[in-house]
């Protein structure tokens, strides 16, 4: 046996072979430690950039709901200039709302208006955005160009208004191209026909429980049935969403009549928000035809909309009355019956046909060539954040803090706000 070897005094002896298995344990604690560091790294960086993220989209919301708000506020501005024009300048100025905002937009300043003014706005104080990656657009939307479906509820609106809303849906609809869209059934297995639609969209928000046809009590099951079941309303819509309740207005009613394209708000046909008179400077096509079936037609219901070619004629000469009056609005609802009567002495001698008026007095309770309730749609963007406001603002009445000014001079009293 091999004599026992000397220890220090406190240390233990590693024989050659323990000393031998041990050999790099610290390059292996090392290692481990400094995975589990990389990790705890990585994470933190991670989370560092989710903050630094979050904050900048947080900063990019503000500035994009601001910029949003900024363009309702221009809009407002702009609508009570139009206001201040008074009768004497009919000319709808709101429509071209973009130019005027893009003097504000414009990251330089100025904007297309400048250029064709040949004016150099770099310098002036308060044009241009100020904000790198920035965007504004902005559009005003004429509702006193629509039809207002509102007209049924009998406390806002006259008995007359609610026979004069009722006719108009039915002129929107009577059109053969639209057969497909009622001939079939309902969600609750029941085929609803024109009528049916029209006294359900009525009866949703009129004050009573009557059937808009007077044939008897509304119905409660129909909506209760439901999953999940709700009750008409009987109280006026507070936006047009409001007629996705309604029984019989799925997707391809809403596409047809009242939102047909999403993108293009002025192309819609209905309102909850307008007067109850059409602006026949602004409205769209389709709402014009409606209205010039209604005043050519007889009490029976017979008109020249009854037989295509005269249909067809009509169509024509609203086309080009379209095409012209932005930039030569009527000056009043006589102005535009004699263009109806007389198109070929009113329209630069164009060889189309005129229009006998029947209804001389329901033009004058259905049209009109002045607009007083606006809705204005901003939209602000900063880097990959976008903020959308639609408010609806009415310039007609008296400012409540002082009665002895009109409020569009304050840019007209909010009858709606929603920002998304």
């Amino acid at each position: 046996m091999s004599p026992l070897r000397k220890q220090s005094p406190g240390r233990e002896y590693l024989s050659p072979v323990r000393r031998k298995r041990q050999r790099g344990i610290a390059l292996l604690m090392v290692l481990i430690a400094l995975t589990i560091l990389g990790a705890m790294t990585a994470d933190l960086m991670e989370a560092n950039e989710v903050y630094l993220a979050t904050t900048v989209n947080m900063r990019d919301a503000t500035q994009a709901e601001y910029l949003a708000r900024s363009g309702v506020n221009l809009s407002r501005l702009l609508l009570s200039f139009q206001s201040a024009m008074g009768r004497t300048l009919n000319f709808p100025i709101w429509q071209y709302a973009d130019l005027v905002i893009e003097m504000f937009a414009d990251p330089e300043g100025g904007g297309m208006l400048a250029e064709l003014a040949g004016a150099d706005l770099s310098d002036v104080e308060g044009l241009g955005l100020g904000i790198p990656d920035s965007d504004l657009q902005v559009a005003i939307i004429d509702e006193d160009s629509k039809l207002n479906i509102n007209m049924a509820n009998t406390a806002r609106h006259g008995a007359r208004q609610r026979r004069q809303m009722i006719q108009g849906l039915a002129a929107l609809m009577a059109p053969i191209k639209y057969d497909q869209l009622f001939d079939r059934k309902a969600e609750d297995g029941d085929f609803l026909t024109r009528d049916d639609v029209i006294c359900e969209i009525v009866d949703w928000s009129d004050p009573d429980e009557d059937l808009c046809n007077m044939s008897g009590s509304e119905d409660r099951s129909v909506y209760q049935s439901l999953e999940p079941a709700y009750e008409r309303k009987n109280a006026p819509y507070d936006s047009l969403e409001e007629l996705h309740f309604v029984r019989g207005v799925d997707d391809d009613f809403w596409s047809a009549f009242v939102d047909p394209v999403p993108e293009e708000p002025e192309r819609r046909v209905m309102t909850v928000w307008g007067k109850g008179k059409i602006n026949v400077n602004t409205a769209p096509p389709q709402l014009l035809f409606m209205a010039v079936c209604m005043l050519t037609s007889d009490e029976a219901g017979v008109g020249p909309c009854m037989d295509l070619q005269q249909r067809m004629a009509i169509l024509q000469l609203l086309d080009v009355i379209c095409s012209i009056r932005m930039f030569m609005p009527f000056s009043g609802v006589r102005d535009f019956l004699s263009t109806l009567q007389n198109p070929e002495e009113r329209l630069f001698g164009l060889p189309i046909p005129g229009l006998t008026i029947v209804n001389r007095s329901m033009a004058r309770r259905m049209l009109t060539t002045r607009s007083t309730v606006f809705s204005i749609y901003a939209e602000g963007t900063v880097g990959r954040v976008t903020k959308r406001i639609h408010t609806v603002v009415d310039m007609q009445g008296r400012d409540m803090l002082d009665p002895a000014k009109s409020v569009a001079a304050s840019g007209g009293s909010v009858l709606y706000w929603r920002m998304e």
